[in-house]
């Protein structure tokens, strides 16, 4: 299954592209569900090394990867 993006190019076109994607819901040709955005997450502060290595730990990686390998896995 294929999730999309669609953003009507003009506000006076909305309406109608809002009422296709109902009536293909209705004939069960597509899951359509409004995208509710969300304000973006503040700055985060980077973790410490001792909360990167609690990670690595929590995951159960060392014994299968390198510490670089993890940090690489789990994107630290």
């Amino acid at each position: 299954m294929k999730t999309y993006r669609v953003k009507a190019v003009r506000d006076t076109e909305e309406a109608l592209v809002f009422e296709i994607l109902q009536n293909l819901q209705r004939k069960g040709t597509i899951v359509f569900e409004e995208e509710h955005m969300e304000p973006k997450p503040k700055a985060t502060t980077p973790a410490t090394e001792e909360q990167v290595q609690e990670i690595i730990d929590e995951a159960e990686l060392m014994p299968y990867y390198s510490e670089q390998e993890a940090k690489k896995i789990l994107h630290l």
